[in-house]
């Protein structure tokens, strides 16, 4: 590993380390007192659920904190574009759940996600993005259900929001799977929000197209697996 990127991930987990730190500082605020101080933390229906998640959220930033930080196990390209992503993913998520509180923190993190776009560089994150572009898609229909969820006002809504968006985030990091699991895992984490948003027609779109992308990412895998049980037999000489 180059010094310039070592530096650039050093860089990295200091800023996921501290803004992580904040971050989860942020969400206990929302989660004790966010309904006394609707200035900072966003006047939100739900802060306790708001909070929790924006705990969640914070502590897994402290995880690639901890991650960037082992010089030892550099990660590669696949991973530092994963972790550009999920930082700007959570620096602007973040901000709608608990207001003013989020400031700081997602200034850092956004930060972050600018050294590991760096660290990993454009040629690299534009192929990891190009070869992956459907998961892309999957994992931002994730966050887009996350979305809808904290706009919810009932505290089961946004729990079942929050369980839907992370099926489709799990789905998209799932490595090669099988089109069983990923019917089994999408309908088991949607179909819940889907019926208690039965009066709006988006979460169930939303759903159909999350497996629709979903099916065909399994169906490129088998097709690309194919092609490799097939290559060896066409350098086979003939005769």
């Amino acid at each position: 590993m180059s010094r310039t990127r070592s530096q650039l991930l050093s860089v990295v987990a200091r800023l996921t380390g501290i803004g992580g730190s904040l971050g989860m500082f942020a969400g206990v605020v929302q989660a004790t007192v966010g309904d006394r101080i609707p200035d900072w933390s966003g006047n939100k229906d739900s802060p306790v659920g708001l909070g929790l998640l924006t705990i969640a959220l914070g502590a897994s930033v402290l995880a690639i904190a901890a991650r960037t930080r082992r010089v030892s196990t550099a990660p590669g390209p696949e991973t530092l574009t994963a972790i550009t992503l999920w930082l700007a993913a959570v620096a602007l998520l973040c901000s709608t759940t608990v207001g003013r509180l989020w400031a700081i923190p997602g200034a850092l993190i956004l930060a972050a996600a600018g050294f590991s776009f760096a660290a990993c560089g454009w040629h690299s994150f534009r192929g990891v993005v190009a070869a992956n572009w459907l998961r892309g898609l999957l994992g931002l229909l994730g966050v887009f259900e996350i979305l809808m969820a904290i706009s919810a006002a009932s505290v089961t809504t946004v729990a079942a929001g929050l369980v839907a968006g992370g099926g489709l985030i799990a789905a998209a990091i799932i490595s090669k799977p099988s089109r069983r699991t990923i019917v089994t895992v999408l309908v088991t984490a949607t179909l819940p929000f889907v019926a208690l948003t039965w009066w709006t027609i988006v979460t169930p779109l939303v759903s159909v197209v999350a497996l629709a992308i979903a099916l065909a990412l399994t169906g490129r895998n088998v097709r690309s697996a194919g092609a490799g049980r097939s290559a060896p037999l066409d350098r086979q000489p003939v005769g």
